[in-house]
């Protein structure tokens, strides 16, 4: 803890150091630039500015070059005038340089404070043992988690005719990010009677469209199909089912199983607009593949359904 304050300090003086001296730094006056020159400089520029313009017109110079004199000319001139005012600043008030490196001086370290206890580790950070108890508290409710889930799974082993218990199990391991262990549990609740559950076999045939690396035709298929046989509005099947169909081109099935779902939702919701640019995309790439069709290319600029 110690050693914690000493570096803070050390850290904290060398940012001031970087602030105070160059405050304190003195500078050589400069000498102001009267009314009268600057009124010259300005004449000087009007007329440097005539003769580029009348050589641009007798084609002495081209544009390009015209163009590039001028606002080097421009830029002398502003230069000028801002020397001028910094000049008048300069002479016509007291140098702030001491309230600004006095101010610096007591508003850095408290700055540095507030900024660690809002975006840093806070108090805790300040005293590492008041940490310790909220470390502690994490990793107990890490450990929480996985005895609870070990149990949960030693409890379904003496007793497996638990369709719902499996399923726990299942949102337990994804909640753990293990999701070939929950796989294996949902596996199980549809061998132990969720066959006819189709909530247990939509997310069943999610896990493994994920597990195949987005590709829900290989082994998720079959399930999606089960649970649209026991719950034909099923709204999860019925997502599954056209995407699976999307991605084999399918468009046919694929609206007709959208446009199934289209009507169980309340419109202007974010889902019901998310179908119904699916459904656009949809019939823009049948159209696009009958060779029949008017007008059968056309521009899609709609949402792709999103991969599992």
């Amino acid at each position: 803890m110690t050693l914690f304050w000493i570096l803070a300090a050390v850290l904290t003086v060398a940012a001031l150091l970087f602030l105070f001296l160059p405050l304190l730094r003195a500078r050589a006056p400069r000498a102001p630039v009267s009314t009268e020159a600057m009124d010259a400089r300005v004449s000087v520029y009007r007329s440097q500015l005539a003769d580029l313009e009348s050589d641009r017109d007798s084609g002495v110079i081209s544009e390009d070059q015209f163009n590039t004199a001028r606002v080097d000319l421009q830029r002398s001139l502003l230069e000028t005038s801002e020397r001028q005012a910094a000049t008048r600043t300069e002479y016509g008030g007291r140098s702030l340089r001491w309230p600004a490196a006095i101010g610096s001086l007591l508003v850095v370290p408290v700055l540095a404070v507030l900024i660690y206890q809002g975006y840093g580790a806070g108090a805790s950070g300040l005293d590492p043992q008041a940490r310790a108890p909220q470390q502690a508290a994490g990793e107990q409710m890490d450990g929480g988690v996985e005895a609870a889930v070990m149990a949960l799974s030693a409890r379904l082993e003496d007793n497996p005719d638990d369709p719902e218990g499996w399923a726990l199990l299942g949102r337990s391991f994804l909640f753990l990010d293990e999701p070939r262990a929950a796989a294996g549990a949902y596996a199980q609740a549809l061998r132990h009677g969720g066959d006819q559950d189709p909530d247990i076999l939509t997310t069943y045939a999610d896990l493994l469209g994920s597990l195949d690396g987005g590709d829900l035709s290989a082994r998720a298929l079959p399930f999606v199909d089960r649970a649209l046989e026991i719950e034909p509005d099923h709204a999860n099947a019925l997502w599954l089912a056209g995407l699976a169909a999307f991605r084999t081109s399918d468009y046919e099935t694929t609206q007709e199983h959208w446009q199934r779902l289209e009507r169980q939702l309340e419109p202007g919701t974010e889902e019901a607009q998310l179908i119904r640019s699916n459904l656009e995309e949809v019939r823009s790439r049948m159209n696009n593949a009958d060779p029949n069709r008017e007008n059968a290319e056309t521009e899609s600029t709609v949402t792709v359904p999103p991969q599992n």
